[in-house]
Order: structure tokens, then C-alpha cells, then sequence
């Protein structure tokens, strides 16, 4: 399955769908389930910005009425981790219809970045807690599955000035229907990717999870792969921290396609950036905040965690078709400040003993040189969050074939790249599954 990588509105977990994009001939009065997603187009300075959503309401056109608030409660979503990805953020019933724009209702920005090295909670200030958005082109909800897909930008959203923000929020809204075909799904219309949360109900064949912002229900079947200590979902406990891939079928349902045990019940899972590492081969890594499976209204800014010799040190790559020999270490000896890494942890204590350290996808926003066939220096801006952490202004960067590339590659083109960064004890790499234009 491929990734997308558009700029985004809300943020953290997935897809489900039932309602459509286009003109229908035929339109019922039944409302239709609607997956609402948020992304994020990044500020390279930003580590973490989190926002509670009070509210969205659809605005009507053409004879449609405006739309009650889509969402049940108030969520908080954290931004910068899905820079370059869609998360779900509610399921919502929305009568079929025309729809212009949305007005969102949001409320307590929280705003961490670098300064001097260190993550800092900045203080942030909203313009404004009503966001009166107007769609580029008006979405038609009908019969048929589909999703609408808010996207914030923000490089545009936030001012820095010392350690203040300013927040003006800007959000660009697309809407998908379902790909066809689960093999060409995306993250904005069905990909179901590196979803975490816990396990709220296990009825078979199905199970639920909660995400950091959304509840959602998968099924299982034969073709679903357990991993990480699971065989099947007879193995699922509620409580269990779980990490679900998996896509959308037609109709709506999301079909778990492999499911691993990131904790069992009462332990956590905590991802954010490398802020500060400890030792060489690492005992202990430091990471700045963004999202974590406890659910707590009031987060740490920073979570250290200390590296025994149990630890395991993982690699996701399934997913990059890999095709070449890469260098791809990562373990004590190869973990770094700046990159991007997910803790799960069976401890509560302070600091937490890491079972595992999974690397994660991250973000890099830079100017091409050196471009040869599919490799290329990036060089990032040295105020960056990844430069600030890490000494480093460039990296070099693998771009994988069969990735999503909507970028444009030319030496002196300015261009965002999502992958895995890795670190050979010098130098950085990232091996890239997706690129677009930073706009």
C-alpha cells in the first residue's frame, strides 16, 4: 500500500467511510457515515502543537442546510506527527447534500519547539477560536463512501518570536471517495497505517480501539496477520496497546490486515522526537512529547527513557518495498537527537524502561543538490527543529521506487520528504517513501 502525503487540518489514528463525492442522480435522505480526517503540512521549528477541536459544522449550499457539530466531544489532536499523513478524527453522520465550507471551534494551543536545543513550551496565542473555512470546490455528500480530509498548514498557522506563538489557523479541505482497489489506497481515501491505541472491546470477529483522538471498530478475517506475540484475536485483551494496519473496503468497513501487541494492558507507548541521548552505545534517550497511549490531559513536555540490555530495537519495512541494500542500522549505537522514535514501555515509573524502540516516519522540509537518479543531499533550514537537536544542516536522502511522489526533483527546488531517518554515527539518512512540493 502507498502513502500520501498531503498538508493537513486536525490530527492522530485512521479511515472508515460511507457517503460520496460527486453528482448522484439519485440521493436519499439517510444521512451517510462520513470519515473526517486531519493532517498537517509542517513547520520544521514546531516539535509538537496540539489543539482542541471543539467542534465542526459543515456549511450547506444550494438549498442544504448547515450540518449539526460532527463531533460527539471535544478532541485534542497533535499536529506534527502526522505531517504528511491523514489521520481519522471522527466517523460522522452527514445528510447527503452540497457543502461549501466548515466552521471549526477550537480552543487551548500548545505549542513546543526548540530553543536553544532544549524543547520548550512556547507561549500561543489563537487569533481567533472560530476557523471559517471555505472549500476550493464544493463537496457533495451522496450514497457512497467517502472522506473529507482537513489539512492545516502549518508553516502558515504559526508566528515564533522568542517563546511565543501566534496561531492564525489556515486548513485546505479535499474530499475522496474509496480507491478501488486496497492495493492503490492511500492514507486520505482508505489506507489504514501504523494506527496505535487500546483495546476497548473484542467482540470476534471484530475488535475496538481507542486512538489519542478517535474510537474505531475493525474486523478480522482470514487474511489478517497477528504479530508481536499475537496468533490470533483470541490473543486480544481489552487494555492492550495495539498497532493496526489495514485498509477500507467498499461498503465502509475497516478490515484489519495485520495486528501487533505494542503493550499489553497497563503498559504505554509514547512517540515523539530524540531530544537527548545518554551514553554510547545510549542508556537512556530523551524524547520531546507528542503522542502516547495514556490519554492524559496533561502530558510531559519530555519522557525519558532508559535502554537496558533488553531492549529491542525495531524497524518498520514492510511497507517500503526495499529493492537495494541500505544502510539501515539502528540500536544503541545508532540512535541519535533529531530523529523520530515510538517507546513502548510495560513500567509507569520515571523514567520508563524501554521494552522497545520502534523508528518512526518523520518529516524533513530542505533544498535538493546533488540530485542522482534517486538519491539527493537535502539541506534543511539551520533553524529547524531537526538541525537545532541534531548539529546537522544536511542529510542524504534514498528515494524509494513505488513510493508517492509528488514533488518535483531538481537541484536548488525546495521539496518536503517523509521516511525513515537513519544515523550511521556521523551521518544521516532518509530512506524516503514519499515526496511532494512544499506549498
Amino acid at each position: 500500500m502507498k502513502r500520501t502525503f498531503p498538508l493537513t487540518l486536525l490530527s492522530v489514528a485512521l479511515v472508515l467511510l460511507l457517503a460520496s463525492c460527486g453528482s448522484n442522480s439519485k440521493m436519499t435522505a439517510t444521512p451517510q457515515n462520513v470519515t473526517i480526517q486531519t493532517g498537517d503540512a509542517p513547520n520544521d521549528q514546531v516539535v509538537k502543537f496540539e489543539l482542541t477541536i471543539n467542534s465542526i459544522i459543515l456549511t450547506g449550499t444550494g438549498g442544504t442546510s448547515n450540518t449539526q457539530n460532527l463531533l460527539d466531544h471535544p478532541r485534542e489532536v497533535e499536529f506534527a506527527h502526522e505531517a504528511g499523513s491523514f489521520e481519522p478524527l471522527t466517523l460522522a453522520n452527514v445528510p447527503p447534500g452540497t457543502y461549501s465550507g466548515a466552521t471549526i471551534m477550537v480552543s487551548n494551543p500548545e505549542v513546543v519547539a526548540i530553543v536553544g536545543g532544549v524543547p520548550t513550551p512556547l507561549t500561543a496565542t489563537l487569533s481567533s477560536s472560530t476557523v471559517n473555512v471555505t472549500f476550493s470546490s464544493n463537496i457533495t455528500v451522496g450514497s457512497s463512501p467517502m472522506f473529507i480530509n482537513f489539512d492545516l498548514s502549518l508553516a502558515n498557522s504559526i508566528t515564533i518570536s522568542g517563546n511565543t506563538a501566534s496561531i492564525s489557523l489556515s486548513f485546505t479541505v479535499t474530499s475522496s471517495t474509496v480507491a478501488p482497489d486496497e492495493n492503490n489506497e492511500n492514507d486520505d481515501n482508505g489506507e489504514i497505517e501504523d494506527v496505535h491505541g487500546k483495546v476497548t472491546d473484542v467482540t470476534a470477529p471484530n475488535f475496538t480501539i481507542q486512538t489519542s483522538q478517535s474510537t474505531i471498530t475493525f474486523v478480522t478475517d482470514s487474511n489478517t496477520r497477528f504479530t508481536d506475540g499475537l496468533t490470533s484475536l483470541a490473543d486480544v485483551k481489552v487494555g492492550d496497546v495495539l498497532e493496526v494496519d489495514g485498509f477500507t473496503k467498499a461498503d465502509g468497513t475497516k478490515v484489519a490486515a495485520r495486528v501487533g501487541r505494542e503493550e499489553a494492558a497497563n503498559g504505554m507507548e509514547v512517540e515523539g522526537i530524540v531530544s537527548a541521548v545518554t551514553g554510547t552505545p545510549a542508556t537512556q534517550i530523551t524524547i520531546a512529547h507528542q503522542v502516547d497511549s495514556t490519554g492524559s490531559s496533561t502530558p510531559p513536555v519530555t519522557v525519558d527513557a532508559q535502554i537496558t540490555a533488553n531492549t529491542q530495537f525495531l524497524v518498520r519495512l514492510d511497507k517500503f518495498n526495499l529493492s537495494m541494500t541500505l544502510p539501515m542500522v539502528f540500536d544503541a549505537s545508532h540512535i541519535a537527537k533529531g530523529q523520530r522514535v515510538e517507546v513502548d514501555s510495560s513500567s509507569t515509573g520515571t523514567p520508563i524502561v524501554a521494552d522497545k524502540v520502534k523508528l518512526r516516519e518523520q518529516s524533513l522540509i530542505g533544498t535538493i543538490s546533488n540530485l542522482n537518479g534517486n538519491t539527493f543531499t537535502l539541506t534543511v533550514s539551520s533553524t529547524s527543529a531537526f538541525a537545532s537537536l541534531s548539529g546537522k544542516t544536511t542529510v542524504s536522502v534514498i528515494l524509494l521506487g513505488g513510493g508517492n511522489d509528488q514533488g518535483t526533483l531538481m537541484n536548488g527546488s525546495t521539496i518536503r520528504v517523509r521516511g525513515l531517518l537513519f544515523f550511521d554515527g556521523t551521518n544521516f539518512t532518509l530512506v524516503a517513501a514519499h515526496t511532494d512540493n512544499n506549498d
